[in-house]
């Protein structure tokens, strides 16, 4: 890969999984042979951490001296992946495009993806059309992330007409939810747990669901900047 290539997973709404696609978004560009840089802006703790803490900095993005952190280093690294705080999307974007670097896109000195990550609700749908006119020349991934059973809208009478506002729709199916569990105990990434967990049969179920997500991921075209 030529161009450093920013991936950032967010939504200003809580409760929607951006963390599970954090990981999963590292775990796929480490399949690719892809290095990838990874920051948490869960403060003070972190979540994404306790999965890929090799490659994981907590770092605060309200403030300058985290945006230093991060965005002045962006050419360190192949692959910067950011999983943002909720509530923190629509001020990210912000100021990326306040501080030049989306405008860098636009001049191909950068790449940005952005995995808008969505829930079931009507908020959800009005944070997309909100991002797009901040994402003039950035890929825009509508990210429908299966944590629960909820259907996105399907039955209702409410225009989801918006999802068709970015690049791809990527939807990602509900792991097991014991599965989910025990890779929650084990405190790893979903790669390694579906290599050495010590459950055969979760190993299996994750590691399927994975691959199932990888697909996703390959149909967008997420590596292909």
């Amino acid at each position: 890969m030529g161009l450093p290539h920013l991936v950032i997973v967010g939504a200003d709404k809580g409760g929607v999984g951006k963390t599970v696609v954090a990981r999963t978004v590292l775990d796929y560009f480490k399949a690719q042979g892809v290095d990838a840089r990874a920051i948490d802006t869960q403060m003070p703790e972190g979540n994404l951490k306790r999965f890929h803490p090799d490659v994981t900095e907590v770092i605060d993005l309200s403030s300058s001296d985290g945006q230093i952190k991060v965005f002045d280093g962006l050419s360190a690294s192949p692959v910067t992946v950011i999983d943002i705080q909720a509530g923190l999307l629509t001020p990210t974007l912000t100021l990326l495009s306040e501080i030049g670097l989306l405008a860098m896109v636009e001049d191909g000195k950068m790449n940005v993806t952005v995995m808008h990550v969505i829930g079931s609700t009507v908020q959800s749908l009005s944070e997309i059309e909100g991002a797009s006119k901040i994402l003039t020349g950035s890929r825009h991934f509508i990210v429908k992330n299966h944590t629960n059973d909820a259907a996105f809208f399907a039955g209702l009478n409410v225009s989801t007409d918006v999802l068709k506002i970015g690049t791809a729709l990527i939807d990602i199916p509900k792991l097991d939810e014991r599965a989910t569990e025990y890779v929650e105990a084990a405190a790893t990434s979903f790669a390694s747990y579906a290599k050495t967990g010590e459950s055969f049969t979760m190993r299996g179920k994750v590691g399927f669901w994975e691959k199932g997500v990888f697909a996703q991921y390959d149909a967008a075209k997420l590596h292909i900047v």
